[in-house]
């Protein structure tokens, strides 16, 4: 039997999806194929070049077996596979629709080194004036925030599909 995976690895997983992969969030919402083993595998080692034959020697385990047994795959398998993660998100979604624009703009717009640069503080800038001004820490400490939840609803996978945000029954009722 599988051990479930932890919170952090979930979170690995998402912020690598998201921060690896053009269509990470689309991705995570269902709406292209997710990222085979192969790819996960060439994202995070680096492509290797292709020599068009088996070179034998050594006592190395084949890339084909690390490929499928990589922690990725079997963090992804844990959880019940993609379409189990890809159900979170978009419930998420539908539940929480400010919080879930924030995160939406922060993953498409937001990229190491920057996708606009206008001088101005760029696509984080923007991000921030939508946003009644929010700094871009604030956006930062939101983005994860948001991210530990949907992890934590995804490895729990509650009965009744249900986010619990309080432990207090009665503040829960009035959320839900």
């Amino acid at each position: 039997m599988m051990k479930p995976p932890t919170l952090s690895e979930v979170i690995n997983l998402i912020k690598f999806v998201v921060s690896n992969f053009d269509d990470g969030l689309a991705v995570l919402l269902g709406r292209v194929a997710p990222p085979t083993a192969i790819e996960i595998y060439e994202k995070k080692h680096g492509a290797q070049a292709d020599y068009g034959v088996r070179i034998d020697g050594g006592e190395e385990v084949p890339k084909p077996q690390v490929i499928l047994e990589s922690s990725q795959e079997e963090i992804i398998c844990a959880l019940g596979g993609w379409e189990n993660i890809t159900k979170g998100f978009r419930y998420y979604r539908q539940l929480y629709p400010e919080t879930w624009k924030l995160f939406e703009m922060s993953c498409l717009f937001v990229r190491p080194g920057g996708i606009v640069r206008d001088g101005k503080g760029g696509a984080t800038a923007m991000i921030g004036q939508r946003f009644d001004g929010i700094t871009a820490k604030t956006q930062r400490r939101r983005r994860d925030a948001f991210i530990r939840t949907i992890a934590l609803f995804i490895i729990t996978r509650p009965e009744d599909d249900k986010f619990r945000l309080y432990d207090d029954p009665l503040i829960d009722k009035k959320i839900n």
